[in-house]
């Protein structure tokens, strides 16, 4: 049973939403322009003085919907004052995206008259799901999972909410919201079953396109959510900007340093950078710091140089970087150097969602786990439990299990 409360808000503020970016609104134009559904709703209401449409079909619903028509004496006529719209494709697209709910209950029709109150807060609850995810395409199925839990208070979908979906899904690809495409990968989807709890899910991948993004932007900072654009925040000091950076995607950090080190003379952002990897708490932080260090050139180099000549974790961070970028010789850089460093950059990755790739990605060569057990990192144990369940490698995982078992025993 449908227990989401029709009053209910459509976006919750928290956690923090992480920055997006928005493209220039000509490329915005041009991508509404293509939309199939902006053509249909422009030919229905072209043809309506010939034709004297009668109240049926479903684009002629979603057209009274966006004010495009109404209804006289039993059939649609063009409401003149909105003409405009038609005129100015991302405002049509605004308004269609806007009324996509409705147009997906007149779809759905019966067989989802439990939602009829509900299908735009279906709506919301999608967009904000893969808003969260960036630019990463979301399994269909975990979607419906977070939709259930929220509509339902269930693990699973019903029968109900999953036809409601599909036929939002429907919608939301004719209209250019959303890209869709297929999982291939077995253990991918197999990980996929496991966590959905069906051992057939849906093998669609889903993610906003721009114009989606864009539109659910405008839509999070009307109700007074803060939702953050690129750029926007570059003057903000390198740790708070940081923690709005670390669930985002590889392209948004890249994008919102550039923006935050432009805001700043090379010598400021180097040393501000310097401040926050001096005193950064975490892997992640640490990772975003050399990131912001690398956009202010020599500046960047000597701050680095001097960070190393203070030794501790930082500093073996820091000889890594250097090392990594061809100022100093990988001969300066000592072992315990190397070895805390690269765990670091691990635990950076583990943190950010990306070490289990790496570890499918590793030479045969390399002994993880003897690296991770030498380098009297913090994080070691950590990396060890997903080195012992996710390696590829099976004589791998269970040296990482004989591994972590005794640094336990040890109190470590």
């Amino acid at each position: 049973m449908v227990q989401t409360r029709e009053d209910e808000p459509a976006f919750d503020s928290t956690p923090p939403m992480s920055p997006v970016a928005v493209p220039p609104e000509a490329e915005l134009r041009l991508a509404a322009e293509r939309s199939p559904v902006l053509q249909e709703l422009r030919g229905f209401v072209a043809g309506l003085p010939e034709r004297n449409e009668p109240r049926t079909g479903p684009v002629g619903r979603w057209a009274e919907d966006c004010g495009l028509v109404r209804v006289l004496k039993g059939s649609y006529v063009p409401v003149k004052k909105n003409a405009v719209l038609l005129e100015d494709p991302l405002a049509l697209w605004e308004r269609a995206f806007s009324t996509v709910g409705a147009a997906a209950y007149d779809l759905a029709g019966e067989k989802s008259d439990e939602f009829a109150q509900l299908f735009p807060q279906l709506v919301s609850a999608l967009s904000l799901t893969l808003y969260r995810s960036g630019d990463v395409p979301v399994p269909v199925e975990l979607a419906l999972g977070v939709l259930a839990e929220m509509f339902e208070r269930a693990p699973q979908p019903s029968p109900g909410l999953r036809y409601a979906t599909t036929v939002l899904l429907e919608l939301l690809d004719r209209l250019g919201a959303i890209e869709q495409d297929t999982m291939t990968d077995p253990d991918f989807l197999a990980k996929v079953a496991d966590i959905s709890g069906n051992p057939d899910p849906d093998p669609t991948l889903i993610k906003l396109t721009p114009l989606t993004v864009w539109a659910t932007n405008r839509e999070l900072r009307e109700a007074g959510v803060a939702a953050p654009i690129v750029g926007e925040v570059a003057g903000e000091r390198l740790d708070k900007l940081g923690s709005q950076l670390l669930d985002a995607p590889p392209e948004i950090i890249d994008a919102e340093i550039k923006a935050w080190a432009r805001h700043r003379s090379p010598l400021d952002a180097a040393t501000e950078a310097g401040e926050f990897l001096r005193v950064a708490t975490s892997p992640s932080e640490r990772l975003l710091a050399l990131i912001a260090l690398g956009e202010t050139g020599g500046h960047g180099l000597e701050t680095a140089a001097g960070i190393r000549g203070e030794g501790g974790l930082p500093g073996a961070v820091a000889a890594m970087w250097l090392s990594e970028r061809g100022a100093i010789g990988p001969e300066s850089v000592d072992r315990d150097e190397v070895l805390v460093g690269m765990t670091d950059h691990f635990a950076a990755m583990h943190q950010l969602g990306a070490f289990v790739h790496q570890l499918a990605e590793m030479d045969d060569g390399f002994d993880i786990v003897d690296m991770l057990t030498s380098s009297d990192h913090p994080a070691t144990l950590e990396l060890l439990d997903v080195v012992a369940t996710d390696h590829p490698d099976r004589v791998m995982a269970k040296k990482a299990r004989k591994a972590r078992f005794k640094l336990r025993s040890r109190g470590l």
